[in-house]
């Protein structure tokens, strides 16, 4: 049954109450972060199951106001539990009117608008990088950003292996330090190096990749028959945040012959503050940045760049030169579908666009710096309290802590029972996420559990932190 304009307008004006109502409650500190129940309990809640007969539209609405209701606030300002967490009014925009235009980036005919659009973004992307001939594509997420230079770098390093595939005797390695981001190592696995061509170089107490270690690692796997050709650096590791040096590691893989890729996806903010770019020196050496707006920039998931400092190795990688797809039209120079490992891609673009558009450069400038000044706070907190300790000096904008009981705490650490410590600290963390307070997520790092506060958003306050470490205290002392 065709459904009418003026049931349209019903329905938009109607989803439009509900999702400003969530995003308003999500920027309310007296609203939980989420009403925790387990699965078994909210999946009889929500009553999932699919109908055989179709329900009225205003049924369906009312169902995605309650899943609303029952979800995680990430925009809350003390959701610190993921490298994402505000989002911005225009992106929020941008990503309802690509559903409506429904369109693919394949191709400029079928998306004109959105593929200059994403041109000119990945010409200001690529300008931050110090890419002057470059160019950008928008992905999925970081792993897939990942994926596609580590093939791109593939491609380069062994040209008939597009075609022919690898020789018997042809077994590449790549490296990225101990703390980068898992997609690296799956990449590989992908690529057909497996995982032990994935090689883990040692990082320092900061968890920053040592570069005479890289050296090192590279010579080995040449020692054992391998072939180095790739190597990542990250500019802000998952856990800690940490920046890899870049113009170090340029050396290394100048003097190697390696594809240098940059892991920037949650750090490649600092770009945009004179401040903080420093972290990132070096950047404009490298051979390829993948960049997540949807960590820092508050742009709704999921938005990934791919930042290429060589025009062309995008297409010589991906090209299929489909015909039904791709025509010898005047406009086909600027067809983008053959530039990426998709076929239909979505439009992440607009929201991208309606967000910059909003804040400028100078809007996320003032992020980065919030952040890192939400960073220092948190820190002063954490040493003020007896009942808690950095696990790290923080470098980039997590904070890395944990709760120490009070009959530990005059104990040195080195004699504190690990596996007690840990699970006190997991407990902790396990409170704090069903009383919807504060969320926040935990790994273990150095041998020990550490717990994480990624402290990005932008309307973090002194007093979200204060509020947030008194819970941890009365979560660690069992009052929570």
């Amino acid at each position: 049954m065709a459904v009418l304009a003026s049931e349209i307008d019903t329905l938009l004006q109607r989803a439009a109450r509900i999702a400003a109502d969530y995003l308003e409650s999500s920027l309310d500190r007296d609203q939980p972060i989420v009403a925790w129940r387990a699965p078994e309990e909210l999946e009889a809640l929500l009553q999932l199951e699919l109908p055989r007969v179709g329900r009225p539209l205003d049924e369906v609405v009312a169902d995605a106001e309650t899943f609303l209701r029952h979800s995680v606030r990430t925009g809350h300002p003390r959701f610190f539990n993921q490298l994402f967490n505000h989002l911005d009014p225009a992106a929020v925009l941008g990503e309802w009117l690509a559903a409506v235009a429904n369109s693919s980036m394949y191709t400029y005919e079928a998306a004109p608008v959105f593929t200059l659009m994403e041109e000119k973004l990945g010409e200001k992307l690529c300008s931050l990088a110090g890419f002057d001939q470059g160019e950008a594509l928008l992905n999925p997420g970081g792993s897939v950003s990942n994926l596609m230079a580590m093939l791109a770098a593939r491609n380069r390093s062994f040209p008939r292996c597009r075609v022919d595939g690898f020789g018997p005797a042809e077994r590449p390695a790549v490296f990225a330090s101990e703390e980068a981001h898992y997609s690296i190592a799956r990449a590989a696995s992908i690529c057909g190096f497996g995982l032990r061509g994935a090689r883990a170089v040692p990082c320092d107490e900061h968890g920053a990749m040592v570069p005479a270690e890289l050296e090192r690692a590279v010579e080995r796997a040449a020692e054992e028959g391998l072939t180095p050709f790739f190597v990542c650096a990250t500019s802000g590791t998952t856990m800690a945040a940490a920046y890899d040096p870049i113009e170090a590691v340029a050396e290394v893989a100048g003097r190697r012959g390696l594809w240098l890729h940059v892991d920037a996806a949650y750090g490649g903010n600092v770009l945009f503050s004179p401040a903080h770019r420093g972290l990132m020196a070096g950047v404009e050496r490298a051979d390829s940045v993948s960049w997540n707006p949807h960590k820092t920039m508050a742009v709704p998931l999921h938005c990934s760049a791919l930042l290429m400092r060589d025009r062309g190795e995008l297409h010589a990688t991906f090209a299929t030169n489909a015909d039904y797809l791709f025509h010898d039209t005047d406009e086909g120079n600027r067809d983008r579908g053959d530039l990426t490992l998709q076929c239909g891609r979505r439009v992440d673009a607009l929201k991208l666009w309606l967000a910059w558009q909003a804040q400028g450069d100078e809007g996320y400038r003032r992020r980065v710096e919030h952040a890192f000044e939400s960073v220092a706070a948190a820190r002063r907190m954490v040493l003020e309290r007896d009942g808690l300790e950095l696990v790290r000096e923080p470098r980039g904008c997590n904070l890395l802590f944990r709760w120490v009981p009070e009959e530990w705490r005059a104990t040195p650490l080195a004699e504190r029972p690990v596996q007690a410590m840990d699970s006190v600290n997991v407990e902790l963390r396990e409170r704090l996420k069903r009383s919807g307070r504060v969320m926040l997520n935990y790994s273990r790092i150095d041998g020990r559990v550490a717990l994480r506060l990624v402290l990005t958003h932008p309307e973090l306050t002194a007093e979200d932190l204060a509020e947030t470490f008194d819970a941890v205290e009365l979560a660690g002392a069992g009052s929570l």
